[in-house]
């Protein structure tokens, strides 16, 4: 494997410009974002989540190599909500496979190979179950919203057992009885993310492909801990709509008029608090602390972030006017982007027991 070189904070400058130079061809191709996913893997950074003994840098890790990942899924994040969105969900395969126990040289093979690998959770019905059979499991079943469906090779993916525990699994995508379906893809946002249904038909996963034992991908802190990832990737889109932002106000003449820097003033002033939370749900997240305090506050930033991030929305809108949802406009697709990417799941429920744990521990954190 092509050694790692250190690791910047965040993307190269000329990097970061590329990868939103080619956001408006990847969204109106709706294709994946074959080019930037090379250009990451160039650098060393698809490599760099993996354990040391596997050839990366254990990014992510360790509570010391926090503020580099944050900083970096943010860059991503701001070239491309799309390319950080598929980037957030290699790092955190590389993360569970080497926290859990697991072949992380399967990952290992597919980074060398040019590939990524994703966390595909979703599900419908009866979703994916797996049969123990000699030497291995059995899927049989369907999965939903996988990004990167029909790109990746070797996803980290949950299916329930017999007894109904939920296991990981890596299994190949080249099995003959799996089936891609990229069709029921048809979002306003997130285009180039080639999400898809994938079908699973008698797919025979060896045990050396499991990672884990039963229970492990929701287990605490580490599953809702772990969407602190998923914010820094966000963030990094908020943070490329102000500046859109900022920029179309200065070329039109609008940054003299004061109704329209109030609105200005506001959606920076969202982003500047979501900075902040991101940040702090970082370190709590990462950090060796109590398991139910670490799931409430990245809960309740989760929630905050949705409300900050939507105001920051709601300000550019208001003050660019129609721009915004005329295409090829670049921020037409920041913000289908954007809005698309906020619609997280159970985000009510997170709201919810971050307020029961609150009220159960004094009201503040």
């Amino acid at each position: 494997m092509t050694p790692v070189p250190p690791l910047p904070r965040a993307l190269d400058p000329a990097l970061e410009a590329a990868i939103f130079a080619r956001a408006g061809a990847v969204d109106e191709a709706a294709a994946f974002p074959a080019d930037d996913i090379a250009a990451l893997a160039a650098v060393g950074l698809t490599a760099a989540p993996l354990p040391v003994a596997s050839g990366g840098v254990a990014l992510g890790l360790t509570i010391a190599t926090v503020p580099e990942l944050h900083d970096l899924l943010t860059a991503v994040g701001r070239a491309s909500l799309t390319v950080g969105r598929l980037f957030e969900g290699h790092v955190n395969a590389a993360k569970l496979v080497a926290r859990y126990g697991g072949p992380s040289r399967v990952i290992a093979a597919e980074v060398a190979a040019g590939r990524i690998s994703g966390v595909w959770n979703a599900e419908r019905g009866a979703g994916l179950r797996a049969t123990r059979v000699d030497g291995g499991w059995r899927l049989d079943g369907t999965k939903i919203h996988c990004s990167g469906a029909g790109s990746i090779r070797r996803p980290l993916l949950t299916a329930r057992d017999e007894g109904d525990a939920v296991r990981l699994f890596l299994p190949d995508l080249t099995d003959p009885g799996v089936t891609i379906d990229l069709s029921v893809w048809r979002a306003n946002g997130m285009r180039g993310t080639a999400t898809g249904t994938v079908g699973f038909a008698g797919v025979i996963v060896p045990d050396a492909a499991a990672v884990g034992g039963p229970g492990d991908y929701y287990r605490s802190p580490l599953f809702s801990g772990g969407a602190w990832r998923v914010l820094a990737v966000q963030l990094g889109g908020v943070e490329r709509v102000l500046r859109l932002h900022a920029a179309r106000l200065t070329a039109s003449g609008r940054a003299g008029d004061p109704v329209f820097r109030a609105r200005f003033a506001r959606a920076a002033g969202n982003f500047e608090a979501a900075r902040l939370l991101v940040a702090e749900a970082a370190c709590r997240a990462e950090d060796d602390g109590e398991s139910g305090e670490i799931d409430a506050y990245v809960d309740l930033a989760r929630s905050m972030f949705e409300e900050l991030a939507l105001g920051v929305v709601d300000a550019t809108r208001r003050n660019v006017g129609l721009g915004t949802f005329i295409a090829p406009d670049p921020l037409d697709r920041c913000l289908r982007d954007l809005e698309t990417y906020l619609r997280q799941p159970f985000v009510d429920a997170s709201r919810d027991h971050a307020a029961a744990w609150l009220l159960d521990h004094g009201s503040v954190f």
